[in-house]
């Protein structure tokens, strides 16, 4: 990004601040007087459509041919990723649907994933208490991020999978040629392993990549 000059920094704040002032973009004239409040004086509106077009070929703004059309360009360096909440998926038998509704957004540092595309869902049950992502155990009402470019699936793998409308969390592993198995991690003993074919009606959304514990 170019650097300005002083007197087209104020050129960009007499935008700036006629917008957060009025809720609207200035026009040229408007431009002209909001500048000459912040000390530069232009002598015609030339010199004003020139600061512009200086600032729209170094990236601060972008123009339109509309009456109002200037728009101020973001350089804020955006560390977060708002990640959409699909909704609620079971740490036990499979229990809630897996509804593709956003329920909300969790702010997530870019550092901990690295697509726009992951989304999350929150776990409920104790079927995955002694399972680790990261480190991290998933514990109940805790939130898992989940990977759904991932399509090809290791022994191990945690997976986000939804078998007959219904949403579950667990263990990947692969049985024989035509048999998966998706297994439990838990100090509840009641939790059994489920044993699924291509005949069944299940679809595996993707990997479980990170949790964030609540």
């Amino acid at each position: 990004m170019k650097i300005l000059t002083p007197k087209q920094k104020i050129v960009l704040q007499a935008i700036k601040k006629f917008f957060s002032e009025n809720g609207r973009m200035p026009t040229i004239r408007e431009l002209k007087n909001e500048t000459a409040r912040l000390g530069l004086k232009f002598k015609s509106l030339r010199s004003v459509f020139l600061y512009l077009n200086a600032l729209e070929e170094k990236g601060f703004i972008k123009r339109s041919s509309k009456g109002r059309g200037i728009e101020v360009v973001d350089h804020t360096k955006k560390t977060f990723i708002n990640v959409p909440v699909l909704g609620t998926a079971s740490a036990g038998s499979p229990r809630f649907f897996a509804e593709q509704n956003v329920e909300g957004y969790l702010k997530v540092s870019k550092g901990l994933i690295k697509s726009n595309n992951i989304f999350a869902i929150q776990v409920s049950g104790d079927s995955m208490n002694l399972s680790k992502i990261n480190g991290k155990k998933i514990r109940e009402n805790d939130f898992i991020l989940v990977d759904p470019r991932v399509k090809n699936f290791n022994n191990g793998d945690k997976v986000l999978t939804v078998i007959d409308g219904l949403a579950t969390v667990k263990v990947f592993k692969k049985i024989d040629k035509r048999m998966i198995g998706l297994f439990p991690e838990s100090t509840n003993k009641k939790h059994r392993p489920i044993y699924l074919t291509p005949s069944d009606d299940f679809i595996i959304n993707g990997k479980a990549i990170n949790v964030l514990n609540v």
